[in-house]
């Protein structure tokens, strides 16, 4: 099993090991290559991570994000899914994100040139940059964020709250 997912463990400890310091990105279940072999499959094509927002409105928010990997990644493009509702106009009301620019255009880069990695770090700038979405989920609260931006950062700061809660790790 170990070689079959080479190329993910390293994706992983290359999350693990970039965001240590910002913890902007942490991987829920520890995996290592040495313990593969006990590893569940789905633990592996299924990571879970939790974000922890650094800029308003989702500031003390922790969301679930699970990246589902196809056999064949990186070939075949990851499906991304918020476990935690977040109020977001690039997340869909059942968790789902596939708006991102990196989601859409998966099969024109080269292979080895994109990774997971990549992937959080273009959630994170969509999630906070709402200015740059140009084809969101959900269409309404990117027209809320636009028309009263007050009121969209009091409602996500709201839904953080109620449905974000740090977990005590």
């Amino acid at each position: 099993m170990v070689s079959k997912h080479i190329r993910l463990l390293k994706d992983l400890a290359h999350i693990d090991e970039s965001f240590q310091s910002d913890h902007l990105f942490s991987i829920k279940k520890k995996l290592d290559a040495s313990t593969c072999d006990a590893i569940h499959e789905t633990d592996l094509t299924h990571p879970i991570f939790i974000y922890t927002p650094q800029q308003s409105p989702y500031i003390g928010g922790e969301f679930e994000l699970e990246i589902n990997l196809p056999l064949d990644y990186p070939t075949t493009t990851p499906r991304v899914k918020f476990r935690t509702p977040i109020y977001s106009p690039i997340v869909d009301e059942s968790g789902i994100i596939s708006c991102l620019p990196i989601l859409q255009r998966w099969q024109t880069y080269p292979i080895n040139s994109i990774n997971l990695y990549d992937i959080l770090i273009e959630i994170d700038y969509y999630i906070t940059h709402l200015e740059d979405v140009d084809e969101p989920h959900r269409p309404i609260l990117l027209n809320e964020w636009k028309e009263d931006p007050s009121l969209f950062h009091k409602l996500a700061e709201q839904q953080t709250k109620e449905l974000a809660k740090s977990q005590k790790r």
